[in-house]
């Protein structure tokens, strides 16, 4: 299946794309999107979505259709065809 993923901030400079396509089994839930990236999108984007352990940031928000949660709770959230996934690292600077 299908799911568009949309990156800010910091994620989006590091990947060098607002946005893209990604191919998952059937009934993936938002944790294995998250793994799955950080698996293939290299070492600097990598760091927003895992930790060093593999564990998902606790301070990222995922964003499913319009709902807003930190990525630990929403670990366990099926996706489905077409879903649209916005990932929100928190915004440093000043």
């Amino acid at each position: 299946m299908k799911v568009r993923v949309e990156y800010s901030a910091q994620l989006r400079t590091a990947l060098g794309r607002a946005a893209e396509d990604v191919d998952l089994p059937d009934a993936a839930t938002v944790r294995e999107l998250l793994i799955q990236l950080a698996a293939t999108c290299g070492d600097d984007a990598a760091q927003h979505l895992v930790t060093d352990s593999g564990d998902l940031r606790p301070s990222l928000l995922v964003i499913v259709n319009d709902v807003a949660t930190p990525a630990r709770r929403n670990a366990s959230t099926t996706l489905r065809p077409g879903d649209v996934v916005t990932l929100l690292p928190p915004v440093s600077g000043g």
